[in-house]
């Protein structure tokens, strides 16, 4: 069995980073973790998110939200990175037959299943420019990153902003996920960080499984230099 797994601590997107509950409530958690990434990666970038208005009809201003600077979002894409989108909802939505906790069939259900993590950020913070998702197993961050060198290098845009997370350690998802591992061998089952954190060692008999999210915005050069 699995004696070993990373997990996450308590985040929450309404208390920490003030994302409308309704919202969050349409994200599976790999989403949730990714937008918190991606937010992150924008302040360490420097790149501000200013408020949003709408007019109405009466004539009045009121607040949208918050989004990039109105010159940045036509060129600003989005790349979602995650092996294992919106498996949690599902696996959660299987377990409930899809009640949504009021004895109704929850009307989110495909925003949470779905691997849409890439059109829900760029929705949120305005980005207009190319926009996907890759699942490449350990290697779809690596892999989005050089996607996002290829549009940068075509032209496509000027930035991309690449979010990337999994979370199969959490109560839903580890029983499946980890069952998964576990029986193609890839899963470490001792019980000691020192004999299984060994990824490059002869004595390596898996890995150790765990979460993580990850933030980061590809420029063009000039820009960053100027």
């Amino acid at each position: 069995v699995i004696r070993l797994a990373g997990t996450k601590r308590h985040f929450d997107l309404v208390e920490d980073y003030g994302i409308d509950a309704g919202l969050v409530r349409a994200l599976d958690v790999a989403t949730q973790l990714a937008f918190a990434a991606g937010l992150e990666a924008l302040k360490d970038a420097g790149i501000p998110l200013v408020r949003t208005w709408r007019d109405t009809t009466t004539g009045k201003r009121v607040p949208t939200g918050w989004a990039l600077p109105e010159e940045m979002r036509a060129d600003t894409g989005v790349i979602f990175a995650s092996a294992f989108p919106g498996y949690s909802k599902l696996i959660e939505h299987i377990l409930a037959d899809g009640d949504d906790g009021e004895g109704r069939f929850d009307r989110r259900f495909l925003f949470q299943i779905l691997s849409m993590g890439h059109s829900q950020f760029a929705q949120l913070v305005g980005a207009q420019g190319p926009n996907t998702q890759v699942n490449a197993a350990c290697a779809s961050t690596t892999q989005a990153i050089s996607i996002a060198q290829d549009w940068i290098e075509c032209g496509r845009c000027n930035r991309v902003i690449v979010v990337g997370a999994d979370d199969v350690t959490n109560e839903t998802m580890l029983e499946w996920i980890g069952t998964g591992f576990l029986a193609s061998g890839a899963a470490t089952t001792t019980e000691e960080v020192k004999n299984a954190a060994l990824p490059f060692d002869r004595r390596r008999h898996g890995m150790i499984l765990g979460m993580g999210a990850v933030g980061i915005v590809v420029e063009r050069e000039e820009l960053v230099r100027s």
